[in-house]
Order: C-alpha cells, then sequence, then structure tokens
C-alpha cells in the first residue's frame, strides 16, 4: 500500500444528491472514523493519473490524528467504470456504500442544485430533453470526463446532465459486483435514511464495525439552494470569480454552502406532468433493480 500505516478503509460511492453528504458528516462525528478532505477527493474517476496514490492519502488523510477507519465519499465512483476497476486494484477487500433515492426525485434534486448554481441555464423539463439527446455515458472516454469535472468545479455552465442516468441504479451496481462480492456492499434507501437516521446510522456502524454511540442525536441535514442563491452564483460567475472557489480553504467553501443554503425560497414543486413522464420512464429500470437485489423499492 505504500509508505503510509494508514489508509482508507470504506468509500462511499453514490449516488449524487442521495445523501452522500449528510452521511459523510454523520460518521465524521465517530471518534474512530476520520472522513477525507475534501469529502469528495474524485481521485479514483478524475484525478488518478495526476497523483500517485501516497500523494492521494496524504493530502486526501494527511490530518489523521488516532482514528482506525478512514474513508471518503465520492458520489461518481459508483457511475464511473473505471473508478470501479481502479477501486478494486488497491482496495479490493474495502467496504462500499450506496444510497438509492426514489430516482424521480434524485433526477429533480440533481437539476436543482446546478440551477441554483447557475451552472444549467434551462428550466427542468428543457433539461431532461437535453438528457435523453446527450452522449451515453458507457461511449464517454476518460479524457472526455476529466474535462467535464473540472469544468463543473470551476462552476461553469453544465456539459453533461447526470439528471436521468444517474438513476438507472441496477446499470451501476451490475458493474460494481463486476469487481466485488456483494457482501462488501451496504445499500441503503435515501428515504429510510431520512425517516429514521438513528437506525439506519446503527446498521452503518456495524458494516464498518463501530461501537454504536448511547443517545447520539443526528440534525437533518439539508445542502440545497434557494432561489436567491441562484442570483449570487450568477454574479459571482459573471464577475469570473468561480474559478478561483477551489483554492478557497474547504471549512471555508462548507460554511459558504451551508450558508447559502439558507437563503430564499426552497426548489419549487415538480411540475405533475413531469413527474408521470419520469415514473414511466423509471419504471423498468427500477424493476431491474428489484430483481438484480431481490429487494423491493417501492417509489411513486
Amino acid at each position: 500500500m505504500g509508505k503510509y500505516s494508514f489508509y482508507p478503509q470504506f468509500f462511499i460511492i453514490g449516488l449524487q444528491k442521495c445523501g452522500t453528504t449528510a452521511l459523510a458528516s454523520y460518521l465524521q462525528k465517530h471518534p474512530d472514523v476520520l472522513m477525507s478532505i475534501p469529502k469528495e477527493p474524485h481521485y479514483f474517476d478524475t484525478f488518478y493519473t495526476e497523483m500517485n496514490l501516497n500523494e492521494y492519502i496524504r493530502r486526501c488523510f494527511g490530518h489523521r490524528k488516532n482514528e482506525n477507519i478512514l474513508g471518503e465519499a465520492t458520489p461518481f465512483y459508483l457511475r464511473v467504470p473505471w473508478a470501479l476497476a481502479r477501486l478494486a486494484r488497491h482496495f479490493p477487500h474495502a467496504k462500499y456504500i450506496a444510497l438509492l433515492r426514489n430516482p424521480i426525485e434524485r433526477a429533480y434534486s440533481s437539476w436543482w442544485m446546478y440551477y441554483s448554481r447557475a451552472m444549467e441555464p434551462f428550466n427542468f423539463k428543457e433539461a431532461i430533453k437535453l438528457c435523453l439527446e446527450q452522449q451515453e455515458f458507457a461511449q464517454m472516454t476518460e479524457e472526455s470526463w476529466k474535462k467535464i469535472m473540472i469544468a463543473s468545479r470551476r462552476g461553469e455552465t453544465i456539459h453533461y446532465r447526470p439528471y436521468l442516468n444517474d438513476g438507472y441504479y441496477a446499470q451501476c451496481l451490475n458493474k460494481f459486483f463486476q469487481y466485488f462480492d456483494a457482501k462488501q456492499l451496504l445499500i441503503i434507501k435515501t428515504e429510510e435514511f431520512n425517516q429514521d437516521t438513528a437506525s439506519v446510522m446503527k446498521e452503518v456502524y456495524g458494516f464498518l464495525g463501530l461501537d454504536c454511540r448511547e443517545g447520539e442525536s443526528f440534525e437533518k441535514y439539508n445542502e440545497a439552494y434557494g432561489s436567491s442563491a441562484r442570483r449570487i452564483f450568477k454574479l459571482a460567475k459573471n464577475a469570473g470569480l468561480l474559478r478561483f472557489t477551489q483554492s478557497v480553504p474547504y471549512s471555508v467553501r462548507s460554511r459558504i454552502k451551508k450558508t447559502l443554503s439558507k437563503m430564499g425560497d426552497k426548489k419549487p414543486a415538480m411540475d405533475p406532468e413531469m413527474r408521470a413522464w419520469l415514473a414511466r420512464h423509471y419504471a423498468p429500470y427500477n424493476l431491474d433493480l428489484e430483481k438484480l437485489l431481490n429487494r423491493k423499492f417501492v417509489w411513486k
């Protein structure tokens, strides 16, 4: 494993807008857990060729003190096949966690995140049409993916819309099972995570071999931006400020995000016709998921 005696033992691998940030935040509060800084290193999907494994560990986990269990949370790892291949190469015995949310709600939440950050110029209906026209993810090269991710980190207009594709859960999991045993993966339904966080966290602790902490409370975590945030992001984008955000310390960026999430109105309700269309669209994919896992997912 190189010169470091410590390395990540678990990865939260997906999916975007399913609760990965909340889960990482709760785990970070456990005295035996150290989460990476930043929360989403994107090492195995985007920056693998820019640094070796030792450098990745130094940058992301160099703040370690006495913690025994290290982890990170990049929600695109489950979606990106070369990321899974690299994880299997370096961490074949690690534990992996995937959160799955009603794909309709996940798609809308994903669109709103980019829209509120002034990265998505189109309304939800128009954006979904563009999703249907864009290149299939399976045909995408690693180089084109890297350009997309770097542009996204700079706050540029979105080049690839993950609204629909990231809800094809069976496709993602089939790729995972090509590399790992099912016992290495804990699948969490986002709805159950939100409704009974304490019970789900107990399951997570057991999966990771951590002691449960009596009387632990879990504050509701919400990173969704309000409508006022879009105006602020637009001003910053027009002024050319967003390209410098990655040079701002992670702790400062986190505080800014938390402040923006409290500003203005919350995201508007989804158009009923779009909800009905998405329900029809995702129905066969949800059925594939249930067959793959032999588990019911009642999503409306």
